[in-house]
């Protein structure tokens, strides 16, 4: 499969679930009530914090079946011991994780979440069946990275959409005719949990084929890929930790509704990361193939074509979620206390995130040469610096305090360490990289939100779906212009004017 092929079914994939997520969220909190949709955010939270015992061995298992895939042979058998050893240690692991939740389930519902309406038996129900929900989605997702280093993802996104659907549209069918308790909610997301990880799995062996007789667990076959693994699970580590715990502090210091507010912020700033993952998803395998085949230059053409294009059609969306965070949240939700309590905070990750986005990009070339040392160093002098910032941040002022510390580190990692990432693994490409790739994009994309305030253009006084059109056409045309600015827009538009061109001609 093509970069393009597999770019655009991640697209199509992420856009279908990332969409489905918005029109589903508003009645999720209208129907569960303000703590309950806090408990939903605080499954994401624990979710997150525990692949921590994922150790790497996911995103080394996808950088093992594209290597594979490019030598076949008897790498292909290496790989089929692999994936046993790594389903081997998963399954232990997801034992301990389940029995840790459960066993901590009244202590978390309790002592740590501050709830005022809900009962302390219905919470603690909760979490339980939020730890066997993780453990059955952290497996899941080690046969998700098998297929996306494979590049089946048109097939693997056709998969995630029709769970997605269950996921997030089923539910409603189950919180509207049999009820809303949250523990129904839960309830059901496990048995879609389980249905992930049987049509996953069975995706993954399918592609990996043969009848040759599957081993046990090989320390021998393991062996080689641990430095990688061990590279990742570090840096992935102080990843979740920076990333994270602003939201876990703050699930203790908020009161639950808020909480569930908190969530509904997250959820929006999240969005705009998602744009990059299906990009990243298509991009680094292809990448790290390349460069198995000694073709750096097609690799680094295609990094920068990437980056510019994540240029071109993110920034507008991080710009235009920055500044009408307010009335987006509206519009969504319909709840006006929320769209006041998260605008300011809205504001801050959104920007953070745009600027994460373009900076992640660093972390590819990384990783498609398999050397992750300077990412372990950048991972571990940032944690030194930014947990006791976010303690402090979250314990003062809470989530104002740590949406306004997420931005300004992520604006100082940008201008600091991409620079030196470039020099080390792409000598010579960081100034072309920022003068034509990312600053043309975001300098069009800053004047057009200029002009829009210059403008006074107010969008509270419309209907919330007046707001979503008047947002959605206020983005497309910063689009539009970054289309053109960008060299990768104005080569696309030229190539479409001579294919119809040469259509006309040969008519």
């Amino acid at each position: 499969m093509s970069v393009k092929a597999n770019a655009l079914a991640n697209y199509a994939g992420q856009l279908y679930t990332t969409l489905v997520g918005i029109v589903v969220y508003p009645f999720y909190l209208a129907w569960m009530g303000e703590e309950a949709y806090g408990l939903v955010g605080f499954f994401i939270v624990l979710q997150a914090w525990l692949n921590l015992l994922d150790m790497g061995m996911s995103p080394t298992l996808a950088r093992e079946t594209a290597r594979a895939a490019t030598h076949q042979g008897e790498q292909w058998q290496l790989l089929r011991r692999l994936v046993r050893s790594l389903e081997i240690i998963f399954l232990g692991l997801a034992v301990v994780m389940v029995l840790s939740i459960v066993l901590g389930s009244d202590w978390i519902a309790s002592q740590w979440l501050e709830v005022k309406t809900l009962s302390h038996d219905e919470v603690a129900w909760c979490i339980v069946l939020m730890g066997f929900m993780i453990g059955m989605r952290w497996l899941a997702s080690l046969y998700r990275s098998g297929i996306q280093g494979l590049e089946r993802q048109v097939s693997l996104n056709v998969a995630n959409v029709v769970i997605a659907t269950f996921k997030f549209v089923g539910v409603l069918l189950i919180l509207q005719f049999v009820s809303t308790q949250p523990s129904a909610y839960f309830e059901y997301q496990l048995a879609i949990a389980m249905l992930e990880l049987v049509v996953l799995g069975g995706m993954f062996y399918r592609l990996l084929g043969g009848r040759e007789q599957w081993h046990g667990f090989s320390w021998d076959v393991l062996r080689p890929v641990l430095p990688f693994a061990g590279g990742v699970a570090y840096t992935a580590g102080i990843w979740v930790l920076m990333t994270q715990l602003d939201k876990l502090l703050l699930s203790s210091f908020l009161p639950l509704s808020e909480y569930g507010y908190f969530t509904l912020v997250v959820v929006v700033a999240n969005a705009i990361m998602t744009l990059t993952m299906p990009i990243s998803r298509a991009l680094m395998p292809r990448m790290t193939g390349l460069l198995a085949s000694q073709e750096e230059a097609q690799m680094l053409r295609l990094y920068r074509r990437a980056s510019q294009f994540i240029a071109a059609t993110l920034l507008p969306v991080a710009g235009m979620v920055a500044l009408y965070g307010g009335q987006l949240l509206y519009a969504w939700t319909g709840n006006m206390e929320a769209a006041q309590w998260g605008a300011p905070i809205l504001f801050w990750y959104a920007l953070g995130n745009g600027l994460l986005a373009i900076g992640a990009f660093q972390y590819y070339l990384q990783y498609a040469h398999g050397r992750l040392r300077l990412h372990v160093i950048y991972n571990t002098v940032s944690v030194l610096i930014v947990v006791p910032v976010v303690v402090v941040a979250a314990w003062q002022w809470q989530a104002i305090g740590v949406a306004v510390a997420w931005c300004g580190f992520r604006l100082l990692s940008f201008l600091l360490w991409t620079p030196f990432v470039h020099a080390r693994f792409a000598p010579g490409i960081h100034r072309d990289w920022m003068t034509r790739d990312i600053l043309p994009c975001a300098a069009a994309t800053a004047l057009m939100l200029l002009l829009y305030q210059w403008l006074g253009l107010s969008l509270w006084s419309l209907s919330r779906p007046w707001i979503f059109a008047s947002l959605t056409a206020m983005g497309i045309a910063i689009l539009m212009v970054n289309a053109l600015v960008s060299s990768i827009g104005r080569d696309m538009i030229l190539r479409r004017l001579q294919e119809r061109k040469h259509a006309r001609a040969t008519h």
